[in-house]
């Protein structure tokens, strides 16, 4: 199989300003190329992408022709990539994500053991407890100016305050991952990159401790819970205890708060759905399951890597190389979604796949889902003449690669 025969790599903008505010005419230009297209990407160059719903649940349920690892499947890019991580940054390499079963089995049944341990809708009276508390201090700025930034101010501290509670770490240190958080919304220069892995490394020397003080003196909550698990006589590793809990640090917040954010910038955007949502709250999870589908958040998948030489889709992959989900695409697949360009509170069914699928679905999906719901109904209850503080053509979207994010949401009510 020579890579002469492989197709031009298409170029997308998939960075700029216009794309970030409204992607759905590149997602239908991807799908209309083909259900697995040859594309160059900013940061890792040339690879394939599937682009329809059907190719993407295919792809990310195949662990026979498919890997995520990428040292075992031989690429080299990336194999050297991961070597040059600061020494304290070397455990991320053992988290689930780049596990293949039937390591990730593994790991997933202790991690799993040890949520079956907290019920989500148990947790959702002190979830609004927690929402309040960080609507209490958004209202304190509003008042000391005529705009605030919801991002800073509710978005970020609000799913970073449960994650921490849920971990069981002290109150007092959330000011610490609140500092070090911020800094990935920078992470789209070098200069940013360099501020992020400081942030990181802060984090990951943060979380030895943490981990080596709870194995004696436990707090409770999901961080002395994973340190008990044990299935078959197994238990997680120090590495990979430290990978786990930064993943659901990271992981835990960073993709709720601008999920968030961006329902509350969509909302606005859809005053009529805004209204039918605050005449009535039942509407509340469907309504959350929309904008997971309409905002996708994720819009492009980690890479996974070919075992052999294959052919997926009609494409001719060669081992080793890179291919990518892209989920805003199969979000926004018409064969799946009637109108995907129009947001509809009441869309059902709704087979969305913003959290992926398979096996390495998303851990804390459901987690995401009641936080999201629950921020939505207590912002606009208590503030329902919410309003953006700056003309809507003034809202920006982060540079970064693979996700709609917003840099901040000046509002006002």
């Amino acid at each position: 199989m020579k890579s002469a025969a492989e197709p031009p790599a298409v170029r997308l903008d998939l960075l700029s300003q216009s794309f970030k505010q409204n992607p759905f005419p590149t997602w239908a230009r991807m799908r209309d190329l083909g259900p697995v297209i040859r594309v160059r990407l900013p940061i890792f160059g040339k690879a394939w992408v599937a682009t329809t719903y059907e190719a993407v649940n295919e792809l990310l349920r195949d662990h026979d022709r498919f890997m995520q690892n990428p040292t075992l499947a031989g690429n080299r890019w990336m194999q050297t990539l991961l070597r040059w991580l600061p020494r304290n940054l070397q455990p991320v390499r053992t988290h689930m994500l780049l596990r293949d079963p039937p390591d990730h089995r593994r790991l997933r049944s202790l991690v799993d053991q040890a949520f079956q341990r907290q019920s989500v809708e148990a947790l959702r009276p002190r979830l609004e407890v927690l929402a309040d508390q960080a609507l209490d201090r958004l209202a304190e700025q509003a008042d000391r100016a005529p705009g605030v930034d919801l991002l800073a101010h509710f978005a970020r501290p609000f799913p970073l305050a449960v994650i921490c509670e849920l971990l069981g770490l002290p109150p007092e240190d959330r000011p610490k991952f609140t500092s070090w958080a911020a800094r990935f919304s920078g992470s789209t220069s070098v200069l940013g990159i360099l501020w992020m892995l400081s942030g990181l490394s802060k984090m990951m020397t943060y979380i030895r401790e943490e981990l080596r003080w709870q194995s004696r003196k436990p707090r409770g909550g999901l961080m002395a819970a994973l340190i008990e698990a044990e299935e078959a006589g197994q238990r997680l590793s120090e590495d990979e205890l430290m990978a786990m809990v930064f993943l659901l640090l990271v992981a835990g917040h960073e993709t709720t708060l601008h999920q968030i954010a961006g329902s509350v910038l969509t909302l606005l955007d859809n005053p009529q759905q805004l209204a039918e949502l605050t005449a009535d709250w039942k509407l509340a999870d469907s309504a959350v399951q929309e904008l997971l589908r309409y905002i996708s958040f994720a819009q492009i998948t980690k890479p996974r890597y070919a075992r052999e030489d294959c052919e997926f889709c009609g494409q001719r992959i060669r081992r080793s190389q890179m291919i990518f989900a892209c989920l805003a695409a199969a979000n926004s697949d018409p064969s799946v979604f009637q109108n995907p360009e129009r947001l509809d509170i009441h869309r059902l069914p709704n087979r969305h796949v913003a959290f992926g699928a398979g096996i390495h679905v998303c851990l804390g999906a459901k987690l995401a889902r009641v936080e999201t719901a629950i921020a939505l109904e207590r912002l606009f209850t208590r503030f329902p003449n919410l309003q953006l503080a700056i003309p809507r053509s003034q809202v920006r979207f982060t540079a970064r690669f693979g996700s709609r994010a917003l840099v901040a949401l000046p509002v006002k009510y």
